[in-house]
């Protein structure tokens, strides 16, 4: 049953971002819908694993695998399921394989990939019926863009559903005074993920967009990395001279630096949307005015099951409130 509708003159969005495939995290965010008594949902980006973790069975017929930075071993089939649970709670992909599999996969990293890819397209998928099927007898939609580590082959996949709409590189109509404009590409980080691209290069993807927004005042950008130099993307500075990159420390302490899209923040300071919704930077959690436009970005912790949100009241000209999350 749908809900009533009601008599505040203001929309209630709930906004997470880089769930990075953990399930408990996902089950807690479509649980915002209801517990915040959100009027949408949205996903800033970075929906899918960074990883897979391999459950081997051994020669004997016990199993192997890794949980937690720790090897668990001499596990029998009876004690896959809770493992399995974990490490699928704390984001990575469980994946069970022989000895021999696990063999030819190291063997060939292309296989790998494939597996990987797989994986990803069955989640998105399987993510979105879940949501579909939470939403419907709320009438509550999900919105949700892609970010730098979800892979192309897997998001093209991504299907709408009634409630559920995915929105990357899209213009799409949010509410009677509203438009979002999904965006989930990412400026060039340490890491070299796959959907990362050149300042020029955001421009050239991005600027055919916002030619499409009909009034950009009214309009909610939904972008995966944050503008640069607002708060919202302060991280680590990171050595690429080491693989994996590691942070730079000077006088026992990390370095921090900006490392936001200029791109973005040129195109909302010109555009001046009434919001910006963001993610990609796991370490912050701010919010921001680019002259008359919020920005905010709820951080994530996704790999310890904790659901980071942003809850954000916004009326037709401007955001009313805005309250961070932790669950």
């Amino acid at each position: 049953m749908a809900r009533k509708p009601r008599e505040r003159k203001y929309k209630r969005l709930f906004l997470a971002a880089d769930l990075h495939g953990s399930e408990v995290t996902f089950r807690k965010f479509l649980g915002a819908a209801t517990f915040y008594d959100a009027d949408a949902l949205l996903i800033g980006g970075d929906l899918t694993a960074k990883s897979i973790t391999p459950i081997v069975q051994q020669r004997d017929g016990r199993y192997q695998t890794r949980l937690a930075g720790g090897v668990r071993d001499n596990l029998t089939e009876a004690d896959l399921a809770p493992i399995e649970k974990a490490i699928a709670d704390s984001g990575p992909y469980p994946v069970r394989m022989t000895e021999d599999e696990y063999a030819r996969f190291r063997a060939n990293p292309d296989k790998i990939e494939s597996l990987f890819t797989d994986r990803m397209i069955d989640q998105i998928r399987r993510w979105t019926e879940m949501a579909e099927r939470h939403l419907a007898p709320l009438d509550i939609p999900l919105y949700w863009i892609g970010g730098n580590d979800d892979k192309a082959e897997a998001l093209l996949q991504a299907e709408s559903t009634p409630h559920v709409h995915y929105i990357d590189e899209k213009v799409t109509r949010f509410d009677e005074d509203h438009e979002i404009l999904g965006f989930g590409w990412t400026n060039p980080s340490p890491w070299h993920t796959p959907r990362e691209l050149s300042e020029d290069g955001l421009k050239r993807r991005l600027d055919p967009l916002l030619s499409r927004v009909e009034d950009p005042a009214h309009c909610i950008y939904l972008m995966h990395a944050p503008p640069y130099e607002t708060g919202l993307d302060i991280a680590p500075k990171l050595d690429e001279t080491t693989d994996p990159p590691r942070p730079v420390v000077r006088g026992g302490q990390q370095v921090l630096i900006p490392v936001g899209s200029t791109t973005f923040r040129s195109a909302i300071l010109e555009t001046q949307p009434v919001l910006g919704l963001h993610g990609h930077i796991h370490e912050t959690k701010n919010a921001a005015k680019l002259k008359r436009t919020v920005c905010v970005d709820p951080g994530s912790e996704y790999s310890a099951g904790t659901l980071r949100g942003a809850i954000i009241n916004l009326e037709r000209d401007r955001v009313l409130s805005y309250q961070f999350t932790t669950g």
